[in-house]
C-alpha cells in the first residue's frame, strides 16, 4: 500500500479533497486521479461551442457522462483517507466546464428550462462526444386564408375535405417552419377546420405548434409567413401548450339554396330564432354547441344568404343540409330542404380579444 505521501495528485484534485496539512510529493500534470483533464475544459468547451454554433439561444445545460475509471481513481484515494462527503470528480468538473463554456459563449446556464441542452461523454483518454439537443419551441397564432382552395371532389365525404384542407394548410405552414428553424420534427394543431373552398377572414383561426430540435429557439417577436393565398401570424412563444382548449366564437357568412321558393316569412323564422344549443353526433360522440345569433337576407326566390354567430366548432354544413344527427337543424326549423353552397368564416373571437 502506498504511504500517504506517494501520491501524485494535481492541484486542482488536491483542493477538491480538503485534506490539512498534506503535503504534496509534487505538483504534476499526470495526476493519478484526473491525469490531467483539467487541462482539457478549453478544448472541451471549444467543441460546445463548435456543436452548437448552428443554434441561436440564450441559455444553455450542460450534463457530463464520465469514464468509470476517473471514479475508480479518486474513490480509491478518498478510501485510503477515509474522505467522504466531498464533492466528486465529475460534479467538480462539470461545474468548470459550465462556468468556461458560459464565458466564451457569453451565454447563461438555466437548471430549469434551458434553451438547449448539451450532454458530453468523455472516455478514459479524453475522447469528447458533443451531443445537443434544443428544447421544444412552442408557438401560438393565427391563419388567415384569403384564396378558395378546389374542392377535391364533389362527391368527396364533407369530413374527408375537412381533414384534406387542414393537411393542406399544416404542409404548407410545415414547409416554411422547416426552413426558418431547421427542424423535421414540427405538429400543427389548429382549433377548427373549414372546407377548402371557405375563405377565413378577420383575426383568422387560432393555432399551436409544437416544433422539436429547432436550431431557432430565442427570438423576441411575432412574424408572419405568407403562403399560397394563407398568412400566417405568429404571436407568441409559449412554455407549454394550454391543458384545455381556449373558447371562441366564430362568425359565419353562408350562401344557402333552397328546393322550394321562399318567402319573407320564411327567413322571419330564423331571424326571431334567438339562442338555441344545438346537439350533434359525431363518430359515436354527441356534443353540444350554441348558436346565439342568425340573421338572413333574401337574394333570390331559392337563395338566402345566412349570417350565424356560433360555438367555434359548430358544424355549419350539417346544421344547413338539415343532416339528421344534428338538431334542430335548419330543414326542421324552416320546413324547407336547404344545401349550404359555400360558407366563409368572417371572425373568430375569444373573450380576451
Amino acid at each position: 500500500m502506498k504511504s500517504n505521501f506517494e501520491y501524485n495528485l494535481c492541484n486542482w484534485c488536491l483542493k477538491r479533497q480538503y485534506i490539512k496539512n498534506y503535503r504534496l510529493k509534487e505538483i504534476v500534470e499526470d495526476c493519478e486521479i484526473c491525469h490531467g483533464i483539467e487541462n482539457q475544459i478549453y478544448k472541451i468547451s471549444y467543441k460546445i461551442i463548435q456543436a452548437t454554433r448552428d443554434y441561436q439561444y440564450d441559455t444553455f445545460l450542460i450534463g457530463l457522462t464520465l469514464d468509470h475509471s476517473f471514479y475508480d481513481n479518486e474513490d480509491k484515494f478518498r478510501s485510503r483517507f477515509k474522505i467522504r462527503g466531498k464533492e466528486n470528480i465529475k460534479a467538480s468538473l462539470l461545474r468548470e466546464i459550465r462556468k468556461n463554456f458560459g464565458k466564451i459563449s457569453n451565454k447563461k446556464i438555466d437548471l430549469n428550462s434551458p434553451d438547449i441542452t448539451v450532454n458530453l461523454q468523455i472516455g478514459k483518454k479524453f475522447e469528447t462526444t458533443v451531443s445537443v439537443n434544443s428544447s421544444t419551441v412552442i408557438l401560438s397564432g393565427r391563419y388567415r386564408k384569403r384564396k378558395r382552395f378546389r374542392s377535391i371532389s364533389n362527391n368527396s365525404d364533407n369530413v374527408d375535405c375537412l381533414e384534406i384542407n387542414q393537411r393542406h394548410i399544416e404542409n404548407l405552414l410545415k414547409k416554411k417552419l422547416m426552413t426558418l428553424f431547421h427542424s423535421k420534427s414540427i405538429i400543427f394543431w389548429p382549433l377548427g377546420k373549414e372546407e377548402p373552398e371557405s375563405l377565413v377572414l378577420g383575426n383568422g383561426r387560432p393555432f399551436y405548434v409544437t416544433i422539436k430540435n429547432s436550431k431557432l429557439i430565442s427570438f423576441k417577436h411575432g412574424f408572419s409567413i405568407r403562403s399560397n393565398g394563407l398568412v400566417f401570424n405568429i404571436k407568441e412563444k409559449l412554455p407549454i401548450l394550454p391543458k384545455a382548449i381556449p373558447f371562441y366564437i366564430k362568425k359565419v357568412r353562408t350562401l344557402v339554396t333552397c328546393e322550394d321558393n321562399l318567402k319573407s316569412s320564411d327567413l322571419k323564422l330564423i331571424n326571431d330564432l334567438g339562442i338555441r344549443i344545438i346537439e350533434s353526433y359525431s363518430r359515436g360522440y354527441k356534443s353540444w354547441n350554441f348558436i346565439y345569433q342568425m340573421q338572413s337576407e333574401l337574394k333570390t326566390q331559392k337563395k338566402f344568404e345566412l349570417l350565424i354567430v356560433c360555438d367555434n366548432r359548430f358544424p355549419i354544413r350539417r346544421f344547413i343540409n338539415g343532416d339528421e344527427n344534428v338538431s334542430p337543424n335548419l330543414y326542421q326549423i324552416l320546413d324547407k330542404r336547404c344545401m349550404c353552397e359555400f360558407f366563409d368564416i368572417l371572425d373568430i373571437a375569444s373573450e380576451d380579444d
